[in-house]
C-alpha cells in the first residue's frame, strides 16, 4: 500500500509540476518582480535604480490625472461594454439555439469577428471611419458620415464600444447557446402546455438554468474591459485629447514612451488591487445567484 501511495504521488507531482512551474515563471515571479520595482525609479533598460520608496504611490493618488481619467474611462467602459455584450449576445444565442440550418450560418456569421486579430480589425475600422465614411459622405450626402468620429472626444468612446461589442459578441453568443441547449425540452414544452408564453419561459426557465453561463460571460467581459489595450492602441491612441486612454494604455506608455517603468509598475499594482477586488464582489454576485435559482 505505502508503494502504490507513493507511486500515486510520484505522478500527481509529475503531472501538476508542469503546471505549477508554468504559473510560477510566467505570473508569480514577475508579480513580486514588479512589487520590487514599484519603489524604485528606473527607466526599464539601465543598470542603475534609484531607491524612491512610495514616492511613486504618493504620485498616483495625488498628482497623477492622467491615470485617474483613464481608470473613470475603463470604468465607464465597462459599464457599457459588459451590459451591452452580453444583453446582445444573449438576444442572439435564444434567436439562433435552434437546429435549423439557417442557425448554423447565423452564428458562423456572428462568430467570424471574434476569430479575426483585433489588430486587423482596428485597421479595418480606423480605414472604415477614415476614407471609407468620406466616400459614403460624398456619394449620400448624409451629415452622419460626415461627423468626426474618431476626433470628437464624446463619438470616439462609443466607436470604440460599439467595436468592442461587435468583435466580441460571437464568443459570448456561443456560450449562451451552449448553455440554452442544455436545459431539458421537458421544462420548456410542459411550460407551454401550462399556458406560459414565450417571455414567461425566457424569465422563469431559461435564464435561470444558464445562471452559470450568464456567469462565466459576466466575468470575462469584465476581464475584457480591463484589459481594453489592442483597439486603444491600433485605432485611437488614447485621443482626441487623451479620451479614450484605458489603464493599460496609460501603464503601457508610462514605461515604453516616458520611460518610467517603476511608475508603471506602481499604477499596475493599484489596478490589480482595484481589478482584484471589482472581479471578487461581481463573482459573489453572481454565484450567489446560481444558488439562489
Amino acid at each position: 500500500m505505502k508503494k502504490k501511495k507513493r507511486r500515486e504521488s510520484f505522478l500527481f507531482v509529475l503531472f501538476v509540476f508542469p503546471a505549477m512551474a508554468f504559473v510560477l515563471f510566467a505570473t508569480d515571479i514577475p508579480f513580486l518582480m514588479n512589487l520590487y520595482y514599484s519603489v524604485f525609479e528606473w527607466n526599464g533598460v539601465g543598470k542603475t535604480m534609484k531607491y524612491v520608496g512610495f514616492q511613486h504611490f504618493v504620485k498616483i493618488f495625488t498628482s497623477d490625472r492622467l491615470f485617474w481619467q483613464s481608470v473613470l474611462f475603463t470604468l465607464k467602459f465597462a459599464v457599457f461594454f459588459v451590459v451591452l455584450v452580453n444583453v446582445l449576445s444573449l438576444a442572439v444565442a435564444l434567436a439562433l439555439a435552434g437546429g435549423r440550418r439557417i442557425s448554423h450560418v447565423g452564428r458562423a456569421f456572428y462568430y467570424v469577428p471574434y476569430i479575426i486579430s483585433l489588430t486587423a480589425l482596428s485597421l479595418i475600422w480606423k480605414f472604415l471611419f477614415g476614407p471609407g465614411f468620406d466616400a459614403l459622405y460624398h456619394m449620400t450626402g448624409w451629415n452622419f458620415f460626415n461627423l468626426s468620429w474618431v476626433g470628437t472626444p464624446r463619438l470616439a468612446f462609443y466607436v470604440v464600444l460599439v467595436m468592442a461589442v461587435w468583435q466580441n459578441l460571437g464568443f459570448y453568443m456561443i456560450t449562451y447557446i451552449t448553455g440554452i441547449v442544455a436545459i431539458p425540452r421537458d421544462l420548456t414544452e410542459a411550460a407551454r402546455i401550462d399556458g406560459a408564453g414565450s417571455w414567461q419561459i425566457i424569465r422563469r426557465i431559461t435564464i435561470p438554468m444558464i445562471m452559470p453561463s450568464i456567469s462565466v460571460c459576466m466575468l470575462t467581459s469584465l476581464t475584457f474591459s480591463f484589459k481594453l489595450f489592442d483597439i486603444i492602441m491600433v485605432f485611437t491612441k488614447g485621443g482626441p485629447a487623451n479620451s479614450t486612454v484605458s489603464v493599460a494604455y496609460n501603464i503601457y506608455k508610462e514605461a515604453f514612451t516616458n520611460n518610467q517603468y517603476g511608475l508603471a509598475t506602481a499604477k499596475s499594482l493599484v489596478f490589480v488591487v482595484f481589478v482584484l477586488a471589482v472581479t471578487v464582489v461581481q463573482f459573489q454576485v453572481t454565484k450567489k445567484r446560481e444558488v439562489e435559482v
